[in-house]
């Protein structure tokens, strides 16, 4: 079985705010360039939500051990992103291999 932790992260903006929210993001990149030993890039896609804002959707994967500091730098990069983009709405949350999940809880998971 191959276990994979996943950083997702969800930002949503009004159309208005488009290019300035990319600006921004390129601005955060030139600063702090990724670091693949940390997280890897997998997806990014782009959307609509039902009101007409922009949806963005990015999914990372993050290297065994780098929870944490994939947390933190997705935090930084929150923060950053949010005080530079008024209306800016993002949030980034780590996905849990099941059987992964279960040991957060002391406990392992179902065989599935």
């Amino acid at each position: 079985m191959v276990i994979i932790t996943l950083l997702l992260t969800r930002s949503v903006y009004p159309l208005r705010l488009g290019s300035k929210a990319g600006k921004k993001y390129v601005d955060w990149v030139k600063d702090n360039p990724p670091d693949n030993s940390i997280t890897k890039i997998l997806s990014i896609g782009v959307g609509s939500t039902e009101d007409g804002d922009i949806l963005v959707i990015g999914i990372n994967q993050i290297m065994p051990g780098k929870e944490k500091e994939a947390l933190e730098l997705a935090a930084k990069q929150n923060v950053f992103l949010s005080t530079e983009v008024e209306g800016l709405k993002i949030k980034s949350e780590v996905i849990w291999d099941l059987a992964e999940a279960y040991k957060i809880i002391g406990m392992s998971g179902p065989d599935t």
